[in-house]
């Protein structure tokens, strides 16, 4: 008896790299089944109708079932809500991460698995595996430019035995030149790194829509309290920021925010390092816990990976000291921890020392 075709669902975009990640499952073999998802009403340069048309096109192009979902309400519940929250906090949020773990495989991979599906794929720029420990591993894509691994360093185990990334050993060029050639998509359709639900990339703009009371004006300090100047509100300003502050006697660097008191705190560069970063939150992901770990570490997604040991504390908590001070510890963004190319596991910055 000939076994049947494995069904895989993949979440769609409209954009280069789901729409020829389907193509791949289809070559391969597989049965697959496209699903994207609406998110949010205000178009941007990566969630409209036109993303939601195009994703349609290359369906019925491929030949695979496609389904539209409305998720919008827990979309906002879930990542926008928070994202605001903490901004009004004067934390700096990563919501991609956030959504990676809620959202695309949380809530869409259970929509694919009740549909039928038994992994979902996504065209994330990732490899996984088992690894020696016999745990799924997660590894940086191939094309060290494009690598996503550390927006999905959140992911659980399970999670992770259920994704699917058909262009983990892909680079990009070869993803785009491949794309072209099938006709997948138009030639002209740029790429945005902006967040899927602001428009325009202006972050100011939308937190000013969503949570009006946080524009207002208050004092730039020092850390010892010293007015400098004055802000058209805290929430615009993120640590490290030197540029657009409209200060005399610099270079100043913003060293963080007090929504409390409405005050932006600056100083040196040398007031930004630090040596020690705890985290929260911590996920284990290729590695077994342990109390203490070698790694390359990032704290942002654009940073270099630095050598620092991972001190384990408890299931939830960590840090991460270093041997030469990094700039600009910023609580609310993720940090990563890898060994080699492969996510030892991340958690959510806390502050540093």
């Amino acid at each position: 008896m000939t076994p049947s075709r494995p069904i895989i669902g993949i979440g769609m975009s409209g954009g280069t790299d789901s729409s020829l990640a389907a193509h791949l499952l289809a070559e391969q073999g597989c049965e697959v089944r496209g699903f994207t998802l609406r998110l949010w009403s205000e178009p941007s340069s990566k969630s409209s109708e036109a993303h939601i048309e195009r994703a349609r096109d290359v369906a019925a192009k491929l030949g695979i079932a496609h389904r539209v979902v409305e998720l919008g309400e827990a979309f906002r519940r879930r990542i926008v809500g928070p994202f605001v929250d903490e901004y009004a906090r004067g934390r700096t949020p990563s919501p991609c991460v956030r959504c990676n773990v809620a959202v695309k495989f949380g809530l869409m991979l259970e929509l694919a698995l009740a549909d039928g599906c038994s992994a979902l794929a996504t065209g994330h720029y990732v490899r996984t595996g088992r690894n020696a420990a016999g745990r799924v591993g997660l590894r940086r894509g191939a094309d060290a430019a494009k690598d996503q691994s550390y927006f999905l360093a959140g992911l659980g185990q399970e999670q992770l035995g259920r994704a699917r990334f058909p262009l983990g050993d892909m680079e990009k060029r070869a993803v785009k030149a491949l794309a072209d050639s099938l006709g997948l998509v138009p030639h002209s359709q740029a790429e945005s790194q902006d967040l899927c639900f602001i428009p325009d990339g202006d972050c100011a703009a939308f937190l000013a829509r969503q949570r009006p009371d946080l524009v207002r004006p208050g004092a730039i300090v020092t850390q010892e309290g010293r007015e400098l100047g004055t802000h058209p509100g805290a929430f615009r300003y993120t640590i490290g920021q030197r540029h657009g502050l409209g200060l005399g006697g610099g270079p100043w660097y913003v060293l963080r925010t007090d929504l409390v008191r409405n005050e932006v705190v600056v100083g040196q560069r040398a007031d930004l390092l630090a040596r020690a970063v705890r985290l929260g939150g911590f996920n284990w992901v290729g590695t077994e816990p342990v109390a203490d770990l070698a790694v390359l570490a990032q704290l942002r997604y654009n940073m270099r990976p630095v050598p620092a040991r991972l001190r384990w504390t408890d299931n939830s908590n960590a840090t991460l000291e270093f041997a030469e001070p990094v700039a600009a510890v910023t609580p609310g963004q993720f940090a990563v921890a890898y060994v080699g190319d492969e996510v030892a596991g991340g958690g959510w910055i806390e502050g540093g020392n």
